[in-house]
């Protein structure tokens, strides 16, 4: 039985200093690090040591810095994949949140809009999925028959929920799968091929 388990990366600098998140590359403060090492003794009790798993990240700081300290309870190396980033904020990677209040696009109507491009020279939410599905397909593919674990951001982390319920994009627009940083989410698939949600946003750890 095929198991995904998902954590999304610890307490980072945006968090706390008022800047944007997306591709803005800030380090874990030193409560993240506690975090990880948390999550990290978690996974200890969640994987089966009789199972192979492979432990993959996003290379933005906050996702590597949390996956190399799991990895170091766990025994395993850490592969870093861009694909896994979280959304593409274009011109507002490294900048505050009041400085992109002032300058995201507008929107045509209230509500989600698949196509809606939040900043320039950045992804939309349709081409966001896109990038993520295409990613957790790779890895499924490259990794047949291994379990794997994925440090990620809470924008992937949703997005690779949808993805393994199957949405189509068009979708999105009715769920968001909101977690939080260090929470740990479990999926897997049963005897009749559907596929399972077994824990999700688990962060009684912390």
């Amino acid at each position: 039985m095929w198991k995904i388990i998902l954590v999304q990366h610890c307490q980072s600098e945006h968090h706390i200093n008022e800047m944007t998140g997306g591709w803005t590359d800030t380090p874990l403060t030193s409560l993240g690090r506690e975090q990880a090492n948390l999550v990290g003794e978690k996974m200890i009790g969640l994987i089966n040591s009789e199972e192979e798993y492979v432990l993959y990240s996003s290379d933005l700081l906050r996702a590597s810095q949390t996956a190399e300290i799991i990895a170091g309870h766990l025994n395993l190396e850490v592969n870093l994949d861009q694909g896994l980033r979280e959304i593409n904020t274009g011109i507002a990677a490294g900048k505050t949140k009041a400085w992109a209040k002032e300058h995201r696009n507008p929107k045509s109507k209230q509500g989600f809009e698949l196509n809606y491009r939040e900043f320039e020279k950045g992804e939309s939410w349709g081409e966001f999925y896109t990038r993520v599905s295409n990613c957790l397909t790779r890895l499924y593919q490259s990794e047949e028959g291994k379990n794997i674990i994925i440090v990620t951001h809470g924008g992937t982390l949703g997005y690779i929920v949808a993805w393994w319920l199957k949405f189509e994009p068009e979708m999105l627009s009715n769920a968001y799968f909101a977690s939080s940083p260090g929470g740990v989410t479990v999926l897997s698939q049963n005897n009749y091929g559907q596929q399972e949600i077994n824990r999700f946003n688990d962060t009684s750890h912390l």
